[in-house]
Order: C-alpha cells, then structure tokens, then sequence
C-alpha cells in the first residue's frame, strides 16, 4: 500500500523526459517489474559531475554549511567520487520502460532532492510516483506509453494513491469519497 504525506497535493502529471546513453550506461538495474509485454527498469545513478565541478560544488557546499552529516569540506571529494551522497538536483534514479525488444517507451527522472513514492505492478501497467515537499506527481505507464488520466479535481483534495486488486484507488479529504482507475487503451477510466 502507498501512502501519501497528509498535506501533500497528489496529481497526475508526471512527465517523461530524454536520457543519453551515457546517462542510462552510468546507472546500475535495481528492480524490474513486467509491463505488459515488456518491462519497467528503476536503475540506481552515481556521481555523474566531473572533477572540477565536483570540486566547486563542494566548495560552495562547505561555504553554505549544506554538507550531508558526516561529510566536511576537507573529505568532500573523497566521499563524493566513492559514491557516499549526490549534490541536490543531480540525477539519482531513473525509471525505464520498454517494450518486449527493448526499445524505451518512457523513461522518468529522479533527481537528488525528490524522492520515488510509487513504483507498483498493476493489470497490464506500472504506477509511478515522483515527490518532493508538499507534491507528489504521478504517471501510469504501459507498453504504449503513458496513460492520459481523466480530471480529477483539485490536487489538494487527493489524500492518497493506492493499488488494489488491479485498480488504483484516489482516495479523497472525505475518507469515504474514492475513485478507481483501470487502464484502458490510451487513458485512465474511472470504474465505480
């Protein structure tokens, strides 16, 4: 079950971006899930800054006091390059989707600073949650890529997103009021 922060505004909106391949090569497979025919990556991602700019951001980093616990000015680069903490902003997780030849339909960042919510098995198709702070952005994605979600109100109103028996559940501020969402050809439908 996924659960949101009680404040936290839930919409949606989650949009796919472009990766390189160097980006994609740099970050390791952690988890796989099936996508109808195909299949969903979520891949972990190091360091990906060079060593002068590295060098400058731990600078600033240590003139800021913004340093992770445990880590100084003077062991900054030692922790970065091993891998220990990521600057904020830098990409920290992607999540792949690809078809049955192992071409990418979709594919979402995460950078440092925001954390990966959702990331859930449903009929034919992956829930995917992205979040920082007070929002939460959502997408389902399949095969053919992203699934278009009807409206569903005010994002301040949805208090949590959830997977059940093959639906997702949007569930709102009245604890009672809830929609499901099964996957359809091309959008969301909403079954009562």
């Amino acid at each position: 079950m996924i659960l949101l922060a009680l404040l936290a505004a839930a919409a949606f909106d989650l949009a796919p971006t472009r990766v390189t391949s160097d980006q994609v090569n740099r970050c390791r497979v952690d988890e796989t899930l099936p996508l109808g025919r195909g299949r969903v990556e979520k891949r972990s991602c190091g360091p990906s800054f060079d060593w002068e700019t590295a060098r400058k951001r731990c600078k600033e980093a240590a003139r800021h006091d913004s340093l992770p616990a445990g880590v100084t000015g003077d062991n900054c680069m030692d922790e970065y390059t091993r891998g220990h903490f990521l600057f904020r902003g830098e990409l920290k997780e992607l999540i792949i989707g690809r078809r049955q030849d192992g071409t990418a339909v979709v594919v979402f960042k995460v950078p440092e600073g925001e954390q990966l919510v959702a990331f859930q098995h449903f009929a034919d198709a992956v829930l995917i949650g992205v979040g920082g702070g007070k929002s939460l952005h959502y997408a389902v994605a399949t095969t053919r890529g992203i699934l278009k979600a009807p409206p569903l109100g005010n994002p301040e109103d949805i208090r949590d997103v959830t997977v059940v028996g093959g639906r997702i559940r949007v569930t709102g501020r009245a604890r009672a009021m809830y929609i499901d969402l099964v996957p359809g050809t091309f959008e969301l439908l909403i079954r009562k």
